[in-house]
């Protein structure tokens, strides 16, 4: 993570106004995109997804992370992928890979989905560091009192769902690993 910091400063005394707050920015590793699709359309080429937002700091990623509705959470596609990758099977860095699939109770989704966000890009989905760049994104699909959640990656080198830490709702029993089976 590197950090860049911005400020500006004046002279202060007592009738001055103290000197203005230091902004610091730490950036991620990475640049990220959050992508929604909704539940209900059946159209699943790329023109169907809605690019919400791009984020490369800590502080935007908490910011878009915490801003998201729970109940938006629950009900709504939601892809978080690695800066250039689609959230499509068909994109050129997903399609030799496949994901880790989770069935996650409703109850805990959002807690899940938080979890998640802050350990992808903060490269802590993992200890297993040779897995972290080959992590291309996540993502939750809702069902009726449950979702899927899963962890996508650029390649099938990985199938233990073991390699993964555990946050709420995810654990390795119960975990299934399926390769991505793109449409040409």
């Amino acid at each position: 993570m590197k950090e860049s910091s911005s400020s500006s400063s004046s002279s202060s005394t007592s009738n001055n106004p103290p000197a203005a707050v230091t902004k610091t920015h730490h950036e991620l590793s990475s640049e990220w995109t959050l992508w929604a699709h909704l539940p209900h359309d059946t159209d699943w080429s790329l023109k169907s997804y809605i690019k919400l937002y791009d984020f490369n700091t800590v502080e935007q990623a908490v910011s878009v992370t915490e801003m998201l509705p729970p109940k938006l959470v629950v009900n709504c596609m939601l892809f978080l992928m690695r800066e250039g990758i689609t959230p499509i099977w068909e994109d050129v860095r997903n399609r030799n890979g496949g994901c880790f699939s989770y069935k996650v109770s409703n109850k805990d989704v959002p807690d899940c989905w938080r979890q998640l966000t802050y350990a992808l890009v903060g490269n802590c989905i993992s200890a297993n560091k040779a897995l972290l760049p080959v992590v291309n994104g996540i993502t939750i699909s809702p069902k009726k009192n449950f979702c899927i959640v899963k962890i996508w990656l650029a390649n099938c080198k990985f199938q233990n769902a073991a390699v993964i830490n555990e946050f709420t709702g995810i654990t390795s029993h119960g975990c299934l690993f399926k390769k991505h089976t793109p449409e040409y």
